[in-house]
C-alpha cells in the first residue's frame, strides 16, 4: 500500500510510466481504496510457482568493504553507484531503492536497468513523501561496454539472479533512443560515440 501511495518501499521505487500512475492518480486513493488494492494483487498466484525467496549473498558486499573492485563491472559500480546504493547493495530507505533482491534486476529482460543506467530517473514526491530524488543519466560518460559490466555485475551480485547483458545490447537501446528522441541529452551523446 505503501508503494501504491507513494511510489516508494523498503525494497523499490517507482519508475518509468509507474511514476506517472502514482503521481496523477494512485497517491489521490483512500486508505481502504489503496488497501483493497495491494489486497488484491497479494491474492494472484506467482508467475513461478517454484520461486524462492532471495538469499542474500554478502560475498561481493565483503570484498567491496575491503577494496576489492576487481570483479568485472565493479569499480564502474564503486565509481558511479555505490555512494547512493551502498557497497552491500541495500540502498537507502525510501530514498534511493536497494539492488539487492530488487525484483526488477531479478528479471530476463534488463532494458529497465540498462535504461535507467543511460537515461537516470527520478523518483516523484507526492503529498506523503514529498521529497523527490533524482539518478543522474550515465550515457554522457559510460561506454556500452561499462554500461553492460555494471549492469551485469548489479544483476549478479548480493543474491541476485538476473542474466549478464552484452554491450551489444546496450548499444541497441542507445540507438534505439536515439532514433526516438530529438535533441535530447541522450541522442546528442549517442551520436558521439
Amino acid at each position: 500500500m505503501q508503494f501504491l501511495k507513494t511510489g516508494r518501499s523498503d525494497r523499490s521505487a517507482v519508475f518509468g510510466g509507474m511514476s506517472d500512475v502514482v503521481v496523477h492518480s494512485m497517491q489521490y486513493l483512500s486508505e481502504n481504496d489503496l488497501t483493497a488494492i495491494a489486497r488484491y494483487l497479494k491474492s494472484l498466484p506467482a508467475v513461478d510457482p517454484k520461486d524462492t525467496p532471495h538469499q542474500y549473498d554478502k560475498q561481493v558486499a565483503t570484498a567491496l568493504w575491503k577494496g576489492d573492485d576487481s570483479q568485472r563491472g565493479a569499480s564502474v559500480y564503486i565509481d558511479n553507484c555505490a555512494a547512493c546504493h551502498r557497497t552491500d547493495g541495500h540502498g537507502y530507505t525510501r530514498v534511493f531503492p536497494a539492488l539487492a533482491a530488487n525484483p526488477v534486476l531479478q528479471t530476463a529482460d534488463a532494458t529497465s536497468l540498462i535504461n535507467i543506467v543511460l537515461r537516470g530517473g527520478t523518483l516523484p514526491a507526492t503529498h506523503a513523501a514529498p521529497s523527490s530524488f533524482t539518478m543522474p543519466a550515465f550515457a554522457w560518460r559510460l561506454s556500452d561496454q561499462e554500461v553492460a559490466d555494471v549492469v551485469s555485475f548489479i544483476r549478479g551480485s548480493w543474491g541476485n539472479q538476473g542474466a549478464p547483458v552484452t554491450a551489444r545490447a546496450v548499444k541497441d537501446l542507445r540507438e534505439n533512443d536515439m532514433h526516438t528522441t530529438s535533441g535530447d541529452d541522450l541522442g546528442q551523446v549517442t551520436q558521439k560515440h
